[in-house]
Parts: C-alpha cells; sequence; structure tokens
C-alpha cells in the first residue's frame, strides 16, 4: 500500500507523510515536501537548461552560470538556468522561455540530447526534472544586446564561462561567486562540469597510452 497524507501546506509548498509497504512487508513512514503545482508523477516538473554558446569568431564553447540568493541556504547558489514548466509546455519549450526570460539570449532546443524525467532530492522531495540543451547562435541578431525578463522577485547575476573551464569557474565562485559573493554550486551543475573534466582528463590519459 501507499499513501499521502498532507499535514501542512503554503502556497508552493504541502508537507505530507507518506504509508508506505517496504520490500520486506513491513509498513512504514516518510515524510516528504511537495510542489503544490505538482500535477502527474511520470512527468517533469522543471526543466534545466544547458545553454551552448557559439558564434563563427571563436572555436571556444561556452555556457552561462547564473547566480541567485536562495533563501533556504541563507546564501548564493550557482545554477544553470532552469524554471518550472508551465501548463501545456513541453520542457523543450520551458527551456527556450526561461533562458530568454532569465538570461536574456534565444535559443534553439538541442533534439539531439533527449533527457528522462529525473529526480532531485528524492529522500526529501519527488520533485522531477528534464535537463534541455539549448544552442545559442551569438551571431544571431537578437543575441547583440541580450537583456533578462525577470519577474518580480528574481534577481539573477549571470556570467558566460567557456565550457571547458566550468569546474574552476566554480571554485572560485565558492571564494567570492560570481558577483564577489560566497556562493555554493547546485550540485547538478557541479557533477556536469567535473564529468566534463574527467572526459579530458581520461580522453588524454588514453591518448598518452597509444
Amino acid at each position: 500500500g501507499f499513501l499521502r497524507l498532507a499535514f501542512g501546506s503554503t502556497r508552493w509548498l504541502a508537507l505530507k507523510t507518506l504509508t508506505y509497504t517496504d520490500a520486506k512487508n513491513v509498513e512504514r513512514k516518510w515524510d516528504m515536501a511537495e510542489r503544490t503545482t505538482k500535477k502527474s508523477m511520470d512527468k517533469p516538473d522543471a526543466s534545466v537548461i544547458i545553454p551552448i554558446l557559439k558564434s563563427v569568431k571563436s572555436s571556444t564553447l561556452e555556457t552561462i552560470l547564473i547566480e541567485q540568493y536562495r533563501p533556504p541556504l541563507n546564501g548564493f547558489s550557482v545554477e544553470f538556468p532552469a524554471g518550472l514548466i508551465d501548463e501545456g509546455e513541453t520542457p523543450q519549450q520551458a527551456a527556450v522561455r526561461e533562458l530568454k526570460e532569465e538570461t536574456g539570449y534565444v535559443g534553439t532546443a538541442d533534439d539531439s540530447f533527449p533527457s528522462n524525467v529525473l529526480c532531485m532530492s528524492p529522500g526529501l522531495t519527488n520533485e522531477m526534472v528534464s535537463i534541455v540543451v539549448v544552442n545559442v547562435d551569438l551571431d544571431a541578431p537578437e543575441n547583440q544586446n541580450p537583456k533578462q525578463e525577470l519577474e518580480g522577485a528574481e534577481d539573477i547575476t549571470l556570467k558566460r564561462v567557456p565550457l571547458l573551464k566550468m569546474l574552476k569557474s566554480m571554485q572560485d565562485a565558492g571564494q567570492n561567486g560570481l558577483s564577489k559573493k560566497m556562493s555554493m554550486p547546485i550540485a547538478m551543475l557541479y557533477g556536469f562540469a567535473m564529468g566534463v573534466e574527467l572526459g579530458l582528463k581520461c580522453s588524454s590519459d588514453g591518448a598518452e597510452k597509444k
């Protein structure tokens, strides 16, 4: 059996106690948080965006990191752009919209990188996301003077960084942030950057052994 019992909620979050039967047929309880906007257990709530910035004037691929104040941390986080998926939107449509709102850049979703529905912090919440790669043409007219379209409570600092130097950028952010504030990278972003570095190291090590 599986039962959700809500015992408190705000406009955006509900606190619930789950009653479930484990693999040993023992009934147990688990406390969790859930978005009040959640409509499905098999669809993502939000899109996490990996922007890939390209220009014919440079061989260097760049991406965008954003920094914003997160009250639960009582501090600043460094993240990829991201946002909730609106009713009737696909994850790809939401990603393109949110990228423009948060950074001002206009891009197109790259369908060659499909994403599964992914959990975020499964010991605490059932929030789910999809990751969407968005290609941004820096030579396009609409990207010559990008301007953020932030909502009232949003205060987002952004920084363009070379894709292959993301890890160093975040390590620096841990010292003084993108805007001279102490900042904590979100785990998904840091893991992505470590994966890039690991791929480069493995490729280099493999080339040396040949």
